[in-house]
């Protein structure tokens, strides 16, 4: 997106220092109708950046979302309904639940709960490393 953005500046920049805009096609190697249509948008609307789309604005801020994420890294079991009311606290956003966990499945996290690691005591682990080292 930003390198679209970069690419209409400097056909701005052409057409404002008076090429024509096959000239700048070809400087550029666009089509005559693709710089045409930057330029005559620039014209309209003063700016050559993407217009704000349509549709619900978003509930997190990526920073929040990776806090979340990284919430649910430090501990896989947390569930969602804790972190909702972390939210709460945190950002001062009442959300959903399922937000949340909408959140977490756009990162790959899902329903899943690792599993369970069985404890070894000091004693084992040297038996064990002995019986590997043999």
């Amino acid at each position: 997106m930003a390198r679209n953005k970069d690419v209409r500046n400097i056909v701005i920049s052409h057409w404002k220092n008076g090429k024509s805009v096959s000239c700048i096609g070809q400087i550029l190697k666009f089509s005559k109708s693709t710089v045409f249509n930057i330029v005559r948008r620039f014209k309209q609307v003063n700016s050559v950046g993407d217009q704000q789309r349509s549709g619900r604005p978003r509930k997190f801020s990526e920073r929040e979302e990776r806090r979340i994420v990284r919430q649910v890294h430090i501990n896989p079991r947390t569930r969602a309904v804790k972190l909702t009311l972390k939210c709460k606290c945190r950002f001062r956003k009442s959300v959903n639940p399922e937000t949340v966990r909408n959140v977490l499945r756009k990162r790959k996290y899902h329903g899943r709960v690792p599993q369970r690691k069985p404890y070894i005591s000091k004693a084992n682990r040297k038996a064990r490393l002995a019986f590997a080292k043999m």
